[in-house]
């Protein structure tokens, strides 16, 4: 692995408009460069490069990225072979040894060491102690046998203050317990357990290593899960609980099961479908897909049978189907959890909604004619357009054909139309879509957007973006204004996180710079170009982000009131008024940050 410092230095001595140049005739266009680009035929220029930015865009094919990204695809070169040569260019020595610091190993290694210590202390404290006997009759209840708790290493932590400190404190530096996320130092002094009176549930790496833990209480306490925090060896993005379990299945059976949460994955797990993971109530990401691809391109999504189910299943959608796998759609009866399916229907009944899972298409056409009408001209409009916007984004074209085919006989269209559609929406003539306004309050600014097939990133999220790469000053506003969860789309959010750390040091960050951190993310890195490229056509810059960041933090809120009003829903039709008037509160704060962003305004 190259150091990002060397390819920064790399970067920092080479002019992408020279390199490029070296490969196509540019032609100034105002302060960039224009030509015909080399990754489609066009007639009409749609190639930009911005000496200023460091990056290059097509507003034709989507294409973009700084220098290293256009190497590697002008060339067909991997991303090393790429830096060499930009390397050998710049008159840049890439070290042959790029072994790890031994201190960062050393404590790499005690936190793997940690994490084991921790993972049989809890366990055994289960198996044992009488402390646990709660904790045992809590898992009999939800009818998990001895055997799948030894299989799954399920613990418990007491609730003393300091059990598992404790039992480790002097074997270890107090430094490094507490960077591993075990421990949280008091303030007065000392340490106290991070888990305490929580059943313990380890998740492991690939090879079966303990990197971190999941916590849940066994009563109505919140949160109901703790989880542990990101560390050097543990980051829940790139990591899927019981995949250790369950990859010789994965491979065996051609097919992963993706499930929301520990107990809906031990429970089918141990009902004999073992080929299946859980996301522990994270949005999927693009590093869990690929860790997925190694073993299997076959995927089935089992999520809640509720609105946050259902939301979460379409965000899985986008991202299997941009790494090219198969997915299909299991709807468990409204109520239903795997978990607590599995326990009524069993395994092999489990094996039967799989059997009855439904494609992509059919799982979205269902969706889509329970929002419009498919017997008028509007709702099959409406229907075609969302769903057109999807196929673009389907590897298969084999499939994609299939599909088109199914869709016109549907809505009784012609498939020429789909086709015609789906061109344009994968390629608008020079690259630009039909103007569209962005709210503000002195009316509306227009702003064009680039087609993304890849991504579904809103305008908001990709001005913020866009302008906090321009302006240090807007990146510093951004990131004290918002916060990661405000940006929907998984790669803007990756971005928005890189931006707002390198702010938060006192650094600004460039969209070229900030592009080498994604080098083996290709649809983040095009994502890092068109937003650069986005705010070349913003007049007023200060009003539009003003405008942007209030709608951000609007939509963040109006997402949480809907996930709240369907729990508050289910609350009430089960006659928990307990948690109804919980509800009723957070609904209360929720409207009270609204109404201040409004008069903050």
């Amino acid at each position: 692995m190259i150091p990002d410092a060397i390819l920064h230095q790399i970067q920092d001595r080479l002019d992408i408009v020279e390199v490029i140049s070296g490969y196509l005739t540019l032609r100034r266009a105002g302060k960039n460069f224009k030509a015909n680009c080399p990754f489609h035929g066009e007639k009409t220029p749609s190639f930009m490069v911005s000496p200023d930015k460091q990056i290059f865009q097509c507003f034709g094919c989507g294409e973009g990225g700084n220098v290293f990204g256009f190497v590697m695809k002008i060339e067909k070169k991997d991303f090393r072979e790429a830096a060499e040569s930009l390397a050998e260019r710049a008159g840049v020595e890439i070290p042959k040894d790029t072994r790890i610091d031994p201190k960062v190993e050393e404590r790499t290694r005690q936190f793997y060491l940690l994490h084991t210590k921790a993972a049989e202390f809890y366990h055994q404290f289960l198996l044992s102690r009488k402390e646990a006997h709660a904790a045992r009759a809590y898992l009999e209840n939800r009818g998990l046998s001895r055997d799948t708790i030894i299989q799954f290493k399920l613990g418990f932590a007491p609730e003393t203050w300091d059990a598992f400190y404790s039992s480790v404190k002097g074997e270890t530096a107090d430094a490094i317990l507490e960077k591993s996320g075990l421990v949280v130092a008091k303030k007065e002094g000392g340490f106290y357990d991070r888990f305490r009176n929580r059943i313990i549930f380890p998740i492991t790496d690939s090879k079966g290593a303990c990197i971190a833990f999941g916590g849940r209480v066994m009563d109505d306490s919140v949160p109901k899960y703790l989880n542990s925090p990101e560390t050097e060896i543990y980051s829940k993005g790139r990591n899927l609980y019981g995949l250790f379990q369950a990859r010789k299945a994965i491979r065996e059976i051609d097919a992963v099961v993706v499930v929301e949460g520990y107990m809906d994955l031990i429970s089918c797990f141990q009902g004999g479908v073992e080929n299946v993971v859980a996301s522990c109530g994270t949005a999927l990401t693009t590093e869990q897909a690929r860790l997925l691809k190694r073993h299997t391109k076959n995927v089935y999504i089992v999520y809640d049978a509720d609105k946050a189910g259902e939301s979460a299943t379409l965000r899985g959608l986008e991202i299997f189907i941009e790494e090219g796998m198969e997915v299909k759609i299991v709807r468990l009866p409204e109520g239903e959890d795997p978990d607590s399916f599995v326990k009524k229907q069993g395994g092999e009944g489990f094996r039967r909604t799989l059997e009855a899972a439904k494609n992509l298409f059919d799982y979205k056409l269902d969706l889509l004619k329970t929002k419009h009408d498919a017997s008028t001209i509007e709702g099959k409009v409406k229907i075609a357009n969302d769903l057109v916007s999807l196929f673009s984004r389907v590897q298969n074209e084999i499939l994609r054909s299939a599909w088109t085919k199914a869709l016109a006989k549907e809505l009784s269209l012609s498939e020429e139309s789909l086709v015609a559609e789906m061109k344009k929406s994968a390629q608008r003539p020079g690259g630009k879509t039909q103007a569209r306004p962005v709210e503000t309050a002195s009316g509306p600014v227009r702003l064009t957007a680039r087609r993304v097939p890849q991504q579904a990133v809103s305008t908001a999220e990709r001005m913020v973006l866009g302008l906090s790469l321009e302006n240090a000053g807007f990146a510093r506003r951004a990131s004290e204004e918002l916060v990661e969860e405000d940006f929907e789309n998984p790669s803007a959010r990756k971005i928005a996180v890189k931006i707002f750390q390198t702010t938060r040091e006192g650094e600004s960050m460039t969209a070229g710079r900030l592009a080498v951190f994604f080098q083996e993310e290709p649809a983040v890195m095009t994502l890092i170009s068109q937003v650069a490229a986005d705010t070349e056509i913003v007049a007023d810059k200060e009003r539009v982000l003003s405008d942007c960041l209030v709608q951000l933090k609007r939509q963040r809120i109006r997402t949480e009131r809907t996930e709240l009003l369907s729990r508050m829903a289910a609350a009430e039709q089960a006659g928990d008024q307990g948690r109804v008037s919980e509800f009723m509160g957070h609904l209360h704060e929720l409207n009270k940050r609204e109404k201040q962003i409004h008069e903050k305004k």
